[in-house]
């Protein structure tokens, strides 16, 4: 169809360029001149036996009758010159397994939201009585705006009229991808759907797909008698609930997996919102250290001091405050502070040693390490269920996933069990004063000593080693890229794939809080008193703005940047633009980072004051 960019069909549907073609049809963009609108027209190959057509026909214009923000939308259909043709949304965005592989963070969150959504325009098809029969990652393209569409209905049916699959026997749909039953060329039901969307998740979360086989028929034996290895020992930082999910919606037999798409809705949602609790309840927001959080004030311009709290000991770097449930927490002193929201009362509970390390909240424990080098573990009220000693203080928060790691100073890396037992330990040569990355199926830790380490985080085990200058503070991570924050000012983007250094760039000032990463820009602030914003692609400055001496990491949400600094200041900065948007003066100096959470920002300062601006 080389003329084919010359024609318009029915007098409205200017094909401006291919997009793509399949056995059944090709694909133009195209413009609908009297709606002034682009849009995608799919045009059937000619040679389609004219049953084929007839069926095709009459399954679009039931498919039209939908209406879901989750599916693509259905114009237009029509014959011109003997060629079928119908007209629907035109949707610019990537493929869903380019939402992949899950990184801990604000990148887990889009994929997690993602998965919902997706899940929830298969229970409107399902509802309808469409089966989709050929989901896969290229069948679900995602908005710039992150909203998955649901396309390709070519090989959809309708279950009130056609119960049974005529061509029984013939299998069709894409391998990697399709149902045991279907493989079979069985009858199918709404859990074939489930299953082919269980293939997307484990191929998009873990980053490989569910079977791998010399040909077809080697793919679809495994469909059917192969059990899939664990979503999480290919990407350990994947969530258990998570895991366990794409496991049920991979059983072999539909009436294991997941009753419906609801069903498989409302156990997501349910991850989602605790997972969302968690990442706030996490220092530097999530395993990968980003420094974004859920949530946060909506107009920071309008930020006033609603309230002080006393946490009777000082909070000093490196801590962090961390909140989950309502409940924020802190180490204040010689012991860990929490707040209620709910009545302003503070809690505290004294440990053995100044509290020298952010705490972790789960949702059953507390984890907290002190100056004498102990990591103890407690339930939210206070009991003790864990205490792990080490040899020298500990100034790094645990990284609590399947395992528990812990970075000490006396240059062990430990990676414990929920008992507190160890599963193994990794000696570093020198001081570990901060907590690991786990990042693209390994985990990350530098020292003191100016070395980089990745290690297999189910056994410990030596991936490679490069040299990098000492580190201090956490190491965020975003895009296929490692952000690496020496002492000395410098911040190198490092591939961990290819091992190379995409870019650097000098802060010329001490690095002692870890930088912050969104979309498009990390942003970090050193003693020289200047925070930058940086193109993560390039390394290219964007924007700075004096602030003062930083010592505290920075943090992000709704698009706002806030910081503290060692004179008392606490900023809020629009990340776009560099503008200020919030200031607060004469706290005294701050060492931790603010909180953005449940729409107020929280400041902890030395001298063991706690600030709440809503």
């Amino acid at each position: 169809m080389s003329t084919m960019d010359k024609v318009k069909l029915a007098g409205r549907y200017r094909l401006v360029a291919p997009l793509g073609e399949g056995g059944m049809a090709e694909v133009w963009r195209a413009t609908d001149e009297r709606m002034d609108r682009p849009v995608a027209v799919k045009i059937l190959h000619t040679y389609l036996h004219p049953s084929e057509r007839n069926r095709f026909f009459r399954e679009v214009k039931a498919l039209s009758k939908l209406s879901h923000p989750g599916v693509v939308q259905i114009f237009d259909l029509g014959e011109e010159e003997g060629r079928t043709y119908f007209v629907m949304e035109l949707v610019e965005g990537g493929s869903y397994d380019r939402l992949g592989p899950f990184e801990d963070g604000l990148e887990g969150l889009r994929l997690l939201t993602a998965s919902a959504r997706v899940l929830e325009a298969l229970g409107h098809l399902h509802h309808r009585g469409v089966i989709h029969r050929d989901l896969t990652p290229r069948n679900i393209l995602v908005t710039p705006e992150g909203q998955p569409k649901v396309m390709d209905f070519g090989l959809a049916y309708l279950m009130q009229e056609s119960r049974h699959f005529t061509r029984t026997g013939i299998t069709v749909g894409t391998p990697e991808y399709m149902a045991p039953e279907q493989a079979k060329g069985l009858s199918l039901t709404p859990q074939a759907d489930l299953y082919s969307f269980g293939a997307v998740l484990y191929r998009t979360f873990t980053g490989q797909p569910l079977f791998e086989g010399e040909n077809d028929q080697s793919v679809l034996y495994q469909h059917v008698y192969e059990p899939p290895r664990p979503p999480q020992s290919l990407n350990p930082a994947i969530p258990a609930e998570i895991a366990s999910l794409i496991q049920a919606l991979l059983q072999k037999s539909p009436g294991e997996r997941p009753a419906n798409a609801a069903t498989a809705h409302a156990v997501l949602e349910e991850t989602l919102r605790r997972y969302r609790e968690s990442l706030s309840a996490t220092p530097r927001a999530g395993a990968s250290r980003s420094g974004h959080y859920p949530t946060g004030p909506a107009r920071p311009e309008k930020l006033e001091l609603r309230g002080t709290y006393d946490l009777s000991g000082e909070v000093a770097w490196p801590g962090e405050l961390v909140a989950r449930e309502g409940s924020l927490w802190v180490g204040a002193g010689q012991g860990i502070a929490r707040l209620d929201l709910t009545d302003g009362s503070v809690y505290r509970q004294r440990l053995g040693d100044e509290v020298s390390a952010p705490p972790v909240v789960t949702e059953e424990r507390v984890y907290v390490a002190a100056w004498d080098g102990r990591l103890t573990g407690m339930s939210l009220s206070g009991r003790p269920i864990l205490s792990f000693p080490t040899r020298a203080e500990i100034t790094a928060a645990p990284l609590v996933a399947d395992l528990i790691y812990l970075a000490g100073r006396d240059g062990f890396l430990y990676a414990l069990e929920a008992s507190g037992t160890l599963r193994w330990g990794f000696q570093a040569g020198s001081e570990l004063s901060a907590s690991p990355t786990l990042y693209r199926g390994l985990l990350f830790v530098a020292s003191e000593g100016g070395w980089l380490y990745a290690l297999d985080p189910l056994s410990g085990h030596l991936r490679y080693k490069v040299e990098t200058g000492a580190v201090h503070t956490a190491l965020p991570a975003r895009g296929g890229l490692l952000f690496i924050p020496t002492w000395a000012g410098e911040i190198h983007a490092f591939d961990p794939l290819t091992r190379e250094v995409q870019w650097s760039f000098d802060l010329e000032g001490e690095l002692w809080g870890a930088p912050a990463l969104d979309d498009r820009h990390l942003y970090a602030a050193s003693w020289a008193g200047t925070l930058y914003a940086l193109n993560q692609k390039t390394g290219d400055e964007v924007w700075k703005l004096e602030v003062g001496q930083v010592t505290a990491g920075l943090s992000i949400a709704h698009g706002v940047l806030y910081l503290g600094t060692e004179e008392g200041r606490v900023l809020g900065v629009d990340t776009q633009s560099g503008r200020l948007l919030f200031e607060a003066t004469g706290l005294g100096p701050i060492q931790v980072p603010p909180l953005p959470y449940r729409g107020a920002l929280f400041v902890a300062t030395l001298g063991g004051k706690l600030y709440r601006f809503a």
